[in-house]
């Protein structure tokens, strides 16, 4: 059995300690899996291009304002698994190309959540509102379980290119027009 904590733990932004408005929930970030200076930094990823066309700002991990441009925009985000731990040939599922979140939300792999930090973070910041991005989620047990916790989610329409939408419907155009629906900055 492998420990596999997130890759970004060890780093002062892991929990946001600024005000915020808004919340972004995702699964979990693989330590040892592709590197990615913030949450949601993987290319085929979204969130990004979506959040900075809603907040009409220019917000990219990559540039050197981006913090400053987070906490101006009151945005925070954490991911709801700390460290998975599963069996030694499952070990590339979770740090290979892709994370499916099915490889890290099924029977065979030990999640530690980050549950209670993101209750905190939600009683510090009473007004802010939650977002997942993980689409339907799973229906494992434990998984339901920590998030019957948090309340009043609003889940948005998965951020990564690799999701499903609709036949005939371009990927982006949908996504943006869900999360314009749902974010008001």
């Amino acid at each position: 059995m492998k420990t596999i904590v997130h890759q970004l733990s060890t780093k002062s932004f892991y929990i946001p300690e600024w005000e915020i408005k808004h919340l972004f929930l995702g699964t979990f970030n693989p330590s040892g899996g592709e590197t990615v200076k913030y949450y949601y930094g993987r290319p085929r990823n979204q969130t990004w291009n979506l959040v900075s066309k809603i907040f009409n700002d220019s917000l990219n991990p990559n540039s050197k304002d981006f913090f400053e441009k987070l906490k101006a925009h009151k945005i925070g985000c954490i991911d709801l698994i700390h460290s998975v731990t599963c069996p030694d040939g499952d070990i590339s599922n979770i740090i290979g190309h892709g994370y499916s979140d099915s490889k890290i939300i099924n029977g065979s792999v030990k999640r530690v959540y980050n549950t209670e930090i993101i209750l905190d973070l939600i009683r510090t910041n009473p007004n802010c509102t939650i977002y997942s991005t993980w689409g339907k989620g799973s229906t494992i047990k434990d998984w339901k379980k920590e998030i019957e916790k948090i309340k009043n989610i609003t889940p948005l329409v998965s951020p990564s290119l690799v999701a499903r939408v609709p036949a005939g419907v371009e990927k982006y155009e949908f996504m943006l027009s869900n999360w314009q629906r749902l974010i008001q900055p």
